[in-house]
């Protein structure tokens, strides 16, 4: 199946909603539920994945009239794993990561402290039991509250520019102004960069056209602002 400029937009914009609902979920449960916040964990994991789905739609925008490799994208669009990591990809245009640290604690001090975000997700929902310790696993007990709080914190800074670049995509701005957007986030999934790297592919990509420098360098202006923010 392939997909339109306007049907990546659609999706896009419902992904990017959805992972918004989830997380005001997710938050209510962790800030206001009296009992256990474990549940929050698992919401929190599914709007990861949803704004990972964001990102890949975000960075296939552009190319929807090009040739697309669209099996590649709907096997993308099944690992869950994947999905999850590219909701981190945002930080490429936004460095705001609102968190709990606390060293001596691994749960606290990982991005991803079970291994993968998948485990992470069941974990939070499901009883388990391990085949070789035969070790059960509650939820209940076996998630901290902070651990719950520290993952949808994670999603602040995430859907800050998410918000923003749904926004603009679906703003009056010029086609060349969106392609730049969807242009950067493309260089981020497809080659190997760092934040670090993150002035020479504006640099890189700028070109003639104006409005499409102008979107760069609204992407250049939040990058670079200091909205780091750790709580400890």
């Amino acid at each position: 199946m392939t997909l339109s400029q306007t049907e990546i937009l659609k999706l896009f914009n419902a992904s990017v909603e959805n992972s918004f609902e989830m997380f005001q979920s997710a938050l209510h449960t962790v800030s206001k539920y009296e009992g256990k916040k474990y549940v929050s964990l698992g919401i929190a994991e599914l709007a990861l994945e949803e704004l990972g789905k964001s990102y890949t739609l975000l960075s296939h925008y552009s190319k929807a009239r090009k040739n697309v490799d669209w099996n590649q994208f709907w096997k993308d669009w099944r690992n869950h794993d994947l999905k999850a990591s590219r909701g981190f990809f945002y930080e490429f245009f936004c460095t705001l990561r609102v968190e709990i640290r606390n060293p001596s604690d691994k749960i606290l001090d990982n991005v991803i402290p079970r291994g993968k975000f998948s485990i992470e997700k069941e974990l939070a929902f499901y009883v388990d039991i391990d085949r070789s310790t035969k070790k059960i696993h509650r939820p209940f007990k076996d998630i901290s509250d902070e651990e719950s709080f520290n993952r949808v914190l994670s999603l602040v800074g995430l859907l800050n520019p998410a918000l923003r670049i749904k926004d603009w995509l679906n703003s009056t701005e010029p086609n060349s102004f969106k392609d730049a957007l969807s242009d950067y986030a493309n260089v981020t999934l497809t080659e190997n960069v760092y934040q670090q790297d993150v002035q020479m592919i504006i640099s890189r990509l700028k070109g003639s056209d104006e409005d499409y420098n102008r979107a760069l360098d609204e992407v250049w202006g939040m990058f670079k602002s200091d909205n780091t923010f750790k709580e400890r």
